[in-house]
C-alpha cells in the first residue's frame, strides 16, 4: 500500500480510538482513494481490449474510408480515465479529430480518451479522409490508465497495427485534337505478336522453341513433339514508364518537388485509365521503392479494371525517390516488353540525360513518345522532337488537386 492508503489507516485508527468522526472519514476516504489507486496501477489494463476497423483498405483521393475504434473494459475495476495514444502515418486526415505531432519520425498521434465502466464497452466513429496519395498505417498503440488525481497508473502499447492505401486522383484526358495521342484503343491491322490467352492448336515443333511451349499430351498421343500455337494479338499494348525523380542530378539524393511529383501520378494514373477505358492494354514500369525489395515498380501491360487498379496501387505506394536511374529503366524495357509495345516516357526532367536511351528504345522497335510535364514542358518536348522522337506536352492546369482534366498537346 502506499504511503497515502497507510496516513488514511492511522487517520481512522486515531479517529476511531479519539472519537472524532471527522478524521474517521477523512482516515477512511484517504485509504479508499490509496487502495483504488493501486487496483488501478495492477489492474486498470488488466482485460481491457482495443480495437480498431477500416470500412476497406483502399480510399480514392477526395474520398473516406469509416474506422470504427472500440474499448472493452472487460472487469468489475471502473476506468475513470483511459487514453488510447495511436500512431498514424504523417499526411493521414482525420475528419473529427486534429492529430498531434509525435515524437517518431514520419508519425503524428490520433490522441482519444475513454471513461468506462464495469464491463463496458464504448465505440467510437471516424473517418480518414483521402486527403494525399500513399500507404498509412495505424498503430501501435499506447494506452494508459490514470487515477482519479490525473496520475498516471498503468501504461500498455498494443502493437497490432492497420495500413491503408490512398489511390492517386485521376482526372480525364482531354486532347488538343483527335490525332494527338492514337494509343491504346487502336488495333494493328496485321498481329503484332502471339497471345498466350489465345490458343489455336499445335504445330510441329521447331529448333528454338521454349519448353514451356511443348504440348506434351499432344506430343505422346502423335509420337512426335509438337508446340502449342496461339493467334496473333491485335490490340495495342503501351508501357508508361514514369520518370519518378523530379530534380536533376544523382538519383540517390533525397530531394524532391512534391507538387512536381504529384502532378507525375495524377497523369500516370488518368492516362493508363484513358488507356484502359479505350480498350487498350496498359501497364507500367518505373525505378522507384514501393515497400517491394525490387528496386523496380512493374505492371505487366493488361486490360481491364484488375489491370487499372493494379497501376494505380503501385502509384500510390510509390516513394518519392527513385531507386536507379532513368535511363537504365529505358534500357531494361527491351527485355521484358512484347514486341511492338508503344511506351510512353512521362516525365518532368530535361530529357538530355536520357534522350540517348529514348532513341535507342525506339530503334528496337518499339513506337516511343515523349511526355513532358511541368513547368518547362514545352521546352523539354520540343528538345525531343529536335532529336528525332514523337513528343507531347502534359498539363494540369489548376495544378494536381484542382484540375479538372490532364489536357495533351502535340
Amino acid at each position: 500500500m502506499s504511503r497515502w492508503g497507510w496516513t488514511g489507516l492511522l487517520l481512522v485508527g486515531g479517529g476511531a480510538l479519539g472519537g472524532v468522526p471527522g478524521l474517521l472519514l477523512i482516515g477512511a476516504m484517504m485509504t479508499l482513494v490509496a487502495a483504488l489507486t493501486t487496483a488501478w496501477s495492477r489492474f486498470g489494463l488488466r482485460a481491457v481490449r482495443f480495437e480498431r476497423r477500416l470500412g476497406r483498405d483502399r480510399v480514392a483521393f477526395g474520398e473516406e474510408i469509416p474506422l470504427e475504434v472500440s474499448v472493452w473494459n472487460a472487469k468489475l475495476l471502473p476506468l475513470a480515465w483511459l487514453e488510447v495514444s495511436d500512431l498514424v502515418s504523417d499526411g493521414a486526415v482525420v475528419r473529427e479529430l486534429r492529430l498531434a505531432r509525435s515524437e517518431r519520425p514520419g508519425s503524428s498521434v490520433m490522441r482519444t480518451l475513454w471513461t468506462l465502466g464495469s464491463f463496458e464497452e464504448v465505440v467510437r466513429h471516424f473517418h480518414i479522409v483521402g486527403d494525399h496519395r500513399g500507404a498509412y498505417r495505424l498503430g501501435p498503440a499506447r494506452l494508459q490508465v490514470a487515477d482519479l488525481f490525473g496520475r498516471e497508473s498503468a501504461l500498455r502499447e498494443d502493437p497490432g497495427d492497420l495500413g491503408y492505401l490512398v489511390l492517386p486522383r485521376t482526372v480525364p484526358v482531354r486532347l488538343a485534337t483527335p490525332e494527338v495521342f492514337p494509343l491504346g484503343g487502336h488495333r494493328a491491322r496485321q498481329g503484332l505478336h502471339e497471345d498466350p490467352a489465345l490458343f489455336a492448336g499445335v504445330r510441329p515443333y521447331q529448333p528454338g522453341d521454349p519448353r514451356t511451349r511443348l504440348h506434351w499430351r499432344a506430343t505422346a498421343r502423335t509420337g512426335r513433339p509438337v508446340s502449342k500455337r496461339f493467334e496473333p494479338a491485335t490490340l495495342r499494348q503501351t508501357m508508361i514508364a514514369l520518370d519518378v525523380q523530379t530534380f536533376e542530378g544523382p538519383h540517390w539524393e533525397m530531394t524532391f518537388d512534391e507538387e512536381v511529383l504529384e502532378g507525375l501520378m495524377v497523369a500516370a494514373a488518368s492516362l493508363g485509365r484513358h488507356l484502359i477505358t479505350a480498350g487498350g492494354a496498359c501497364g507500367l514500369a518505373a525505378y522507384g521503392w514501393t515497400a517491394q525489395r525490387s528496386r523496380l515498380a512493374w505492371v505487366p501491360a493488361g486490360t481491364g479494371e484488375g489491370r487499372l487498379a493494379a497501376i494505380v496501387d503501385t502509384l500510390a505506394r510509390m516513394s518519392p525517390f527513385a531507386s536507379a536511374p532513368f535511363a537504365s529503366l529505358l534500357g531494361e524495357l527491351p527485355r521484358r516488353l512484347e514486341p511492338a509495345t508503344s511506351v510512353l516516357i512521362l516525365s518532368s526532367r530535361n530529357p538530355a540525360q536520357h534522350l540517348g536511351a529514348e532513341i535507342a528504345l525506339a530503334r528496337s522497335g518499339f513506337p516511343v513518345t515523349h511526355v513532358a510535364l511541368g513547368e518547362h514542358a514545352d521546352e523539354w518536348a520540343a528538345q525531343a522532337r529536335d532529336a528525332g522522337m514523337a513528343a507531347l506536352v502534359a498539363r494540369l492546369p489548376a495544378g494536381w488537386r484542382a484540375s479538372e482534366a490532364l489536357d495533351l498537346a502535340g
